[in-house]
């Protein structure tokens, strides 16, 4: 009976794919197969210019097959050596399976001109897979390693929802993993320590039991992005790949990716970056498209029969289709989305880490984030603060606990020094685009100095070794890099609240070398600190004058960003700031006037536009560039504030928005599923509640309050307080729910919307 195998539906496809070996490894033979010799049919006859090698083929287990296909390798094995003097002739009897030992006793007899060997065993004269395997598991994946010493690690993988953009269904790594098999094309994305990392490695842990189990005739490769600056070419970064891992046969390797063997996992595409990075904003997406040639070359030369994943951060580009063209991921790509956990992944995560207590809203369930907080024991400091503050006032809270701890451990240094001195390094990491630049030690030595006014002694010097919210680099142990986007967001928001205060002072780190800007966090965290100093409108204006007379078109920028949070109008001539790179601007009817503020040849991520913005009130755009505008359909649909400036892509939202209201839903579930857009699909870690009552006629405002009520009962966001203004916080770990509440309302039968449906 032949031998039943998940990866051969027959014995005729089993023998195609010996065959389709046997070309890879001996390419000049390529044109060879299956031939008639002697009136009879051979699998497999591949003459090279040094050999021939005759193949057959057998699921078989019996004994009495080998005896027939071994009489038949041997007949036409001594036809061909006095047939073909100059070469040699050697036959191969492959099984499925491991041959038996009846199988291996016929084969015996012929020692020296046939060898019986598995199908594993023939494969592995291409690529020693399992090899590859045992060495990738000891090698780090990404920047899944010890916060606390930088070292890999190996932690239990708890599962991380993957959400399909598309139908914002589900999706786990064992789907993934077939759709890769399948020789799907994903396109993985997720924040900054949101576990891509943890998810990449759990897919070629998958991907590698389907091999050794004989499920999938495939391999994983799968490459830190990271390790590969400025490489190119596809083939110089497998054979990098391979000598870091120690793997002897790089050639293998490489042959065994353009013959179709393995499934492609890239990890980090945001890591990657390129010569010049540092030039003008405009050029900015022509450098972030540079960055990416390496991943290009390998969606354009990864064989159609092989799957392949790429992860990465999702607002390293602009926008989707920036992304899809710089990566060259065509139509057929799948999108997931990486969400924060959910609520029970969460406590499964915690417990690991010995945490059972609550935590908060405001917290990113990020496990990067998570793992070092209970690392440090946090966590208990964090659930003592308010749960419904606004993120702006929880990170500002949690960074002076934080900086309490590390005072008392270390007597002599109060704990407003060591939170300068974060503040200072997360200054100095805005070097990089992505804000996380290393720290060199010497650089934290300076920074002590300067806060301090005097040189670290030995006792300083161990708290410098271990300051919070700084772990140790991937590729340079004794530098230093901040543990989460959002503690850096927060700290480096410290100088800009001084440069306010004081726009004269001397400025420890230069604004113009600059590259990274405040987040929505950082900016949020600068508007409650200067509002909790009582800081007087003419002190935004100074600063802005000051900043703009620099040169300084990133800190100026920032300071009109917290004007527009903060509510401060803007008064006095034109401030033209310029080349300044603005993630995003929120502009709206009943916002501050900003009119007199020019932004000249900036580039912008995403600029929001709500509701009725007047052209007296706002600022003028001159010759910038923007990824995105959220709130308009078209250009036609812009306020006359613009000249000469390009639009990249415009959201749906206003035409959404109007086809929602338009649409035959209940009032109040038209009305949820406006809030619930603007809350979960805008970026940012929350809304003003009077930002969720535009876009909305008087007869549907006045159900916005009960459907915010149950919106709140249903644990989709929480309402808290940032100085006199309400605002409205999202909850992550409910992005999956709402986005299938939002891509089929009426199909989805969550009770929200029903309960929503009935409101009048």
């Amino acid at each position: 009976m032949a031998e039943q195998s998940p990866l051969f539906s027959s014995d005729s496809e089993f023998e195609d794919e010996v065959r389709r070996i046997a070309r890879q490894l001996w390419p000049s033979a390529e044109f060879d197969g299956a031939a008639l010799r002697d009136g009879r049919e051979r699998d497999g006859v591949f003459v090279t210019e040094e050999m021939v090698h005759v193949l057959e083929c057998t699921t078989s287990r019996k004994k009495e097959k080998a005896e027939t296909d071994v009489k038949k390798i041997a007949k036409l094995v001594g036809q061909l050596q006095s047939g073909h003097r100059t070469r040699g002739a050697k036959g191969w009897f492959v099984t499925l399976g491991e041959p038996t030992a009846d199988q291996r006793a016929v084969v015996e007899k012929h020692k020296g001109a046939i060898v019986a060997c598995s199908y594993d065993q023939f494969r592995a004269r291409l690529i020693d897979a399992r090899t590859y395997i045992d060495l990738r598991r000891r090698h780090a994946f990404g920047s899944l390693r010890d916060p606390e010493t930088g070292s890999r690690v190996d932690v239990k993988y708890v599962p991380l929802d993957m959400m399909e953009v598309a139908t914002a269904e589900r999706w786990s790594a064992e789907r993934a993993a077939e759709a890769l098999l399948a020789n799907g094309k994903l396109l993985i994305r997720g924040d900054y320590g949101a576990g891509k990392s943890t998810t990449m490695r759990e897919l070629f842990m998958v991907l590698s039991a389907c091999f050794a189990s004989n499920q999938a005739r495939s391999f994983p490769i799968l490459l830190n992005l990271r390790e590969h600056q400025n490489q190119k070419d596809p083939v110089e970064a497998l054979e990098r790949h391979a000598r870091n891992l120690g793997y002897p046969n790089a050639g293998h390797l490489v042959r065994a990716w353009r013959s179709g063997y393995a499934t492609l996992l890239l990890d980090g595409f945001d890591e990657l970056t390129t010569v010049g990075w540092v030039s003008q904003n405009k050029k900015l997406r022509d450098l972030r498209y540079a960055a990416m040639e390496l991943v290009r070359a390998f969606a354009r030369d990864t064989p159609p029969q092989s799957g392949m994943a790429v992860s990465g951060r999702p607002f390293f580009f602009d926008n989707t289709k920036e992304l899809l063209t710089a990566l060259s991921l065509g139509g057929e790509v799948t999108q997931l989305e990486m969400g924060a956990f959910g609520e029970e992944q969460a406590e499964a995560f915690l417990r690991a880490c010995s945490w059972t207590g609550p935590v908060p809203a405001w917290l990113p369930a990020r496990p990067l984030l998570l793992a070092y907080l209970a690392s440090k024991r946090f966590l208990k400091d964090i659930a003592a603060l308010d749960a419904g503050a606004p993120a702006p006032v929880a990170w500002d809270a949690l960074l002076n606990v934080i900086c309490a701890r590390e005072a008392e451990i270390e007597a002599g240094i109060d704990a407003g020094a060591v939170r300068g001195i974060l503040e200072r390094l997360a200054t100095r990491s805005r070097a990089q685009m992505d804000g996380l630049a290393p720290i060199t030690p010497e650089t934290i030595v300076e920074v002590f100095r300067n806060v301090c006014g005097y040189a670290p002694d030995e006792k300083a010097m161990v708290l410098l070794q271990r300051l919070p919210g700084l772990v140790p680099c991937p590729n340079d142990e004794a530098a230093r890099r901040f543990i989460d986007v959002d503690l850096v967001d927060a700290a480096r928001a410290g100088d800009v609240t001084r440069f306010v205060g004081d726009p004269f002072a001397q400025r420890p780190s230069d604004p113009a070398a600059w590259q990274c800007s405040l987040g929505t966090l950082g900016v949020g965290v600068v508007a409650l600190q200067l509002s909790g100093l009582g800081m007087a409108p003419g002190k935004y204006h100074v600063a802005l004058q000051q900043a703009v007379a620099s040169d300084y078109g990133l800190l100026a920028s920032e300071v009109v960003r917290v004007m527009s949070d903060s509510g401060k109008d803007h008064s006095g001539a034109t401030k033209a700031i310029t080349n300044a790179f603005v993630p995003s601007l929120e502009l709206s009817e009943d916002g501050p006037n900003l009119a007199g503020i020019e932004f000249r040849e900036c580039m912008f991520t995403c600029l929001e536009l709500e509701g009725q913005v007047s052209a007296e009130r706002a600022p003028r755009f001159t010759g910038c560039y923007f990824g995105q505008i959220d709130g308009r359909i078209g250009e036609r649909d812009l306020p006359p504030i613009f000249d000469g400036c390009m639009f990249d892509g415009f959201s749906e939202s206003a035409a959404t928005n109007a086809a929602i209201m338009s649409s035959s839903l209940a009032t109040g579930a038209k009305v949820l599923l406006t809030i619930l857009r603007k809350l979960y699909l805008q970026r940012g870690g929350g809304r003003k509640e009077s930002a969720l009552y535009r876009g909305l006629d008087h007869r549907d405002r006045r159900l916005v309050p009960e459907v915010l009520g149950l919106v709140a009962s249903a644990g989709l966001a929480a309402k808290g307080r940032a100085g006199d203004a309400t605002i409205w916080m999202p909850i992550r770990a409910e992005t999956a729910r709402v986005r299938k509440i939002l891509v089929a309302p009426t199909t989805c039968g969550d009770v929200l919307v029903a309960d929503c449906s009935a409101v009048d």
